[in-house]
């Protein structure tokens, strides 16, 4: 891979990496977060479910989209959204707010993953794909391991700590990925 395609992989992996801290984040602290403001068992199981219902919707539709308008502007929609709702998230002090939040997350944060595997489809060759690929699926991975640590480490200081500290850490990337990503497709 030659340099731009590395930096643009480096983007990729921390989009993708931080995209699953969020997404495993709230699963130590969310029970206790939910119940504070009066959610039941079937809240928290439909508070979980909604951000990956809203998700099998919406990645199809962002994909699509993806492919017309380009891939940079649908990854910087996605860390974004993800961004707002996790402050959201982190501000909510009702329960109808929390499924909103999560909602909302959900329908935006759909707009990354198949939009960075469509840029690293872009912007490797046959050869290299698989390996571009199996990247990205580490970087999944390993949000999904961390995710949890940082939400039970932080949640033990304030319950919406871990909300706002991946929030902000979206909008980090989100900063990075504007200034340094390029677009993969070309008109």
């Amino acid at each position: 891979m030659h340099k731009t395609n590395r930096n643009a992989m480096t983007i990729l992996f921390l989009t993708m990496f931080i995209v699953m801290v969020g997404f495993g984040v709230i699963m130590p602290i969310l029970p206790f977060y939910a119940e504070s403001l009066g959610a039941t068992a079937t809240h928290l199981g439909l508070l979980f479910a909604s951000y990956s219902i809203v998700q099998f919707f919406f990645a199809p539709i962002w994909g699509d989209i993806s492919d017309r308008v380009g891939r940079k502007p649908m990854i910087l929609l996605g860390l974004g959204g993800f961004g707002v709702s996790f402050i959201l998230f982190g501000l909510a002090n009702s329960l109808w707010m929390l499924f909103a939040a999560r909602i909302l997350g959900g329908t935006l944060s759909a707009a990354t993953l198949p939009t960075v595997m469509a840029y690293v489809a872009d912007t490797t060759d046959n050869r290299s794909r698989g390996g571009g690929l199996g990247l990205m699926g580490a970087a999944m991975g390993m949000g999904m391991i961390f995710g949890p640590v940082l939400g039970g480490f932080l949640g033990e200081y304030n319950p919406a700590l871990p909300f706002f500290v991946a929030g902000g850490l979206a909008f980090a990337v989100l900063l990075f990925a504007f200034v340094f990503l390029p677009e993969s497709r070309t008109a």
